[in-house]
């Protein structure tokens, strides 16, 4: 099994096995990764992270290798076009969105995109416990189709300067960019992961009638990235009654962000919108934050009193 390359540093450092081997039955020997020696500082800049692998064209993305049981023992063989990336979560974190955005749908491949090392590290080797649980669990003979983990990868990457090299044009059904970086002073806010610019790359990525998801505990990043996907012309906000019958929008509430957030009763926003075949024919009206927090609650989360003013403070 080739290394999978997660930087310009050698490509076989840090490297962990995708864990498609069947694993011995004894389940005590899977190897858990702990958080807390993977945990590195939260913010980073992109727009000087430079130093990470990208491939040259989207069919030089290593798919085999990322999810090697979906594509049998020859990692180098090209997928067939069924088989492609589809759900992407920038700035995955940790992964728990990841877990369980796998488990809701086995037959999608998701990949995660993370700027830090070391959380990529610890979603790796996360997805390849998982995957070596279920293979220890269940003998091969009675295995049918993916099991769980087998559909979900995380890579190191700076999604800012890659998106077009990882995705051609139309691949992705869903994007989800969940509590990302507020970069809260004036300088910083060109290294956000919602601007006009970046929009296009993300509209570029998406086949029409796709979605994008976003949800935040900062009220005034939650004014930032609706007001910009909202007059961004190729997309459209859902109302909420969408949101209540799409089943991956309660799943944005257990990020690992999302988990604090309801520990520190805090508020949070989604917010998710359309991609359109063409651009609108009429600007449309940018909805205040409550409607956003309106979701969330929805979704199933709302604040004990006193916590729905948490978030407006920053």
């Amino acid at each position: 099994m080739p290394p999978v390359a997660t930087g310009k540093r050698p490509l076989d450092e840090g490297h962990v096995d995708s864990g498609s081997e069947p694993a011995d039955s004894d389940e005590s020997q899977i190897e858990r990764p702990r958080k807390s020696i993977h945990r590195q500082r939260a913010h980073n800049n992109p727009l000087a992270a430079n130093n990470m692998w990208r491939p040259d064209t989207p069919a030089a993305v290593p798919v085999a290798t990322y999810y090697p049981a979906l594509f049998g023992a020859a990692p180098e063989q090209q997928p067939p076009s069924s088989k492609a990336i589809r759900w992407v979560d920038l700035g995955c974190g940790f992964g728990s969105l990841l877990i369980q955005l796998a488990r809701a749908e086995r037959d999608v491949l998701i990949l995660g995109m993370e700027i830090r090392h070391k959380p990529v590290q610890f979603v790796q080797k996360r997805v390849i416990a998982h995957r070596k649980t279920a293979r220890a669990a269940l003998p091969a003979a009675e295995r049918r189709g993916p099991l769980e983990g087998d559909n979900v990868w995380a890579v190191e990457a700076n999604s800012m300067k890659c998106m077009p090299n990882y995705f051609a044009k139309g691949q992705l059904s869903k994007l989800f960019i969940c509590f990302p970086d507020p970069h809260f002073k004036k300088r910083n806010v060109r290294r956000r992961v919602v601007s006009t610019s970046l929009l296009a790359e993300y509209a570029f990525c998406l086949e029409v009638g796709a979605r994008l998801y976003t949800i935040t505990d900062v009220s005034e990043l939650t004014d930032w990235m609706v007001d910009h996907l909202t007059r961004f012309p190729l997309f459209r906000r859902l109302p909420n009654d969408a949101l209540t019958a799409d089943p991956v929008v309660r799943l944005l509430l257990l990020t690992d962000e999302g988990l604090k957030v309801a520990r520190n009763n805090g508020n949070m926003f989604i917010a998710a919108f359309e991609r359109l075949a063409a651009p609108k024919s009429a600007e449309e009206a940018v909805l205040p934050r409550e409607v956003a927090a309106a979701a969330a609650a929805e979704a199933g989360y709302t604040p004990k009193p006193g916590g729905e003013l948490r978030g407006k403070t920053w």
